[in-house]
């Protein structure tokens, strides 16, 4: 079995294998295991060759397959994450591909790095006050960042513009939220990144929302 290199959010999985000379409706693909991100929307394309009809399924929801059935001859399915993984374990899917009545499994992990707001959504009333933006993670401090959009109504407490988390396990941020002075609600929101700050193909592992009450 052979991967291909696939653009943007696609990862090659290591699967390696060979193709069967099998006739009669059978198609080989050697067992394998890969991992995945713990985040949504990475896969990795698996080629084949079938000598009938075939088709395909996931054991797991977080991972998709598609195609999930084709004809005879060199075919290929890409397997997808669907769903972040934060069950802050590491987690597994088989992959199923049967033709002629033969099948063949894939193993595929994916990994647990996680950083998690707890909770993930914060009421300030129209007065503002304090936001305390907690946190737990896994992963290392030198890799989790806080991103969010800047809004003229919420402020890091004291002088500290830095969006870099300086301790990653169960720590809490305080915003401070200026009063509203309109009717109507406002929101911003934040997430938790792996990547560096200077970089923009971070990946997301998590997203809360601050929303404040209107007068």
């Amino acid at each position: 079995m052979r991967l291909k290199a696939l653009p943007s959010a696609l990862l090659c999985l290591c699967l390696s294998g060979c193709l069967a000379d099998e006739v009669g409706g059978v198609y080989l693909v050697s067992e394998g295991t890969g991992e995945m991100p713990s985040a949504k929307d990475f896969g990795a394309e698996v080629f084949f060759q079938a000598g009938d009809t075939w088709r395909a399924w996931s054991s797991a929801s977080w991972l998709s397959i598609d195609p999930k059935e084709g004809k005879s001859g060199r075919n290929g399915i890409v397997m997808r994450t669907v769903e972040a993984n934060h069950t802050k374990t590491r987690r597994m899917a088989t992959v199923t591909i049967e033709s002629g009545g033969k099948q063949q499994l894939l193993t595929v992990w994916q990994r647990n790095d996680y950083a998690l707001f707890e909770p993930r959504e914060y009421v300030v009333g129209a007065e503002g006050g304090n936001v305390n933006l907690a946190f737990s993670s896994n992963v290392s401090k030198d890799s989790l960042l806080i991103r969010y959009l800047p809004v003229n109504w919420l402020a890091w407490e004291g002088d500290s513009a830095k969006t870099r988390v300086a301790d990653w396990s169960g720590k809490v941020r305080t915003l401070v939220a200026q009063p509203n002075p309109k009717e109507t609600e406002r929101k911003a929101y934040f997430v938790l990144v792996l990547g560096a700050e200077r970089r923009i193909d971070y990946q997301v592992l998590d997203t809360a929302w601050v929303r404040q009450l209107g007068k």
